[in-house]
């Protein structure tokens, strides 16, 4: 039932905020709307949406003139596929040949849990990206539309969490022309996979006496 009202919550959210942010003609620059990540399946699980949502940049208006990844960029994320409970891991949310002068994204990460957000975003330059919904999504700010790449981290859920692996990073990104409008814009999505598993701890090794 938990589970049930936060994905409400979050929905209505997204409605409402970004209902506020992409009814006009004009690109939302300042930083995507809270759980604007949209929905679909992939090569990994179709069970996999960000977050209980369907709404994207594309289809709240604010970017919707083509489809999904249909632009002759590449939209990456780096992260590493196995931390520890509570590990901190870098996250670089990358665009490749991209020739615009202006790019955004949003992320966050979601378990297998009836797709739970999970673990929390830290940023260290808050010039370039900025962290919403009390650190469970990350996003650009105006001055960082300028850059092609962003570093972010992410800390894991603490051991006392039962995190459900894998834990699947989810990403939009938006390649803009910088026109101030919503159209001539591309949006793309990205994914990547992390198990979140305990340090095995070797045993020690126990050495039998005989007796003579």
């Amino acid at each position: 039932m938990e589970n049930r009202l936060k994905g409400i919550y979050y929905t209505i959210v997204c409605m409402l905020v970004s209902g506020f942010f992409c009814s006009s003609s004009h690109a939302h620059s300042d930083g995507a709307p809270i759980a604007c990540l949209g929905s679909g399946d992939n090569r990994y699980s179709y069970r996999f949406y960000a977050p209980r949502s369907t709404f994207t940049c594309g289809n709240l208006g604010c970017h919707y003139q083509y489809p999904i990844n249909s632009g002759k960029s590449k939209f990456m994320l780096f992260v590493l596929d196995k931390c520890e409970p509570g590990e901190i891991v870098d996250i670089l949310v990358s665009f490749k040949q991209s020739d615009t002068e202006s790019h955004g994204f949003e992320i966050t990460a979601q378990d297998r849990y009836e797709n739970r957000i999970v673990g929390n975003f830290i940023i260290e330059d808050a010039d370039d990206a900025q962290i919403i919904g009390s650190g469970l999504f990350v996003t650009h700010t105006k001055k960082g539309t300028s850059q092609k790449s962003w570093h972010i981290k992410w800390q894991a859920p603490p051991a006392d969490f039962v995190v459900q692996n894998p834990v699947r990073f989810y990403a939009m990104g938006v390649e803009g022309d910088n026109d101030d409008t919503a159209m001539g814009d591309y949006i793309y999505k990205a994914t990547r996979l992390i198990e979140v598993v305990p340090k095995k701890v070797k045993k020690e090794q126990i050495h039998v006496i005989k007796k003579e």
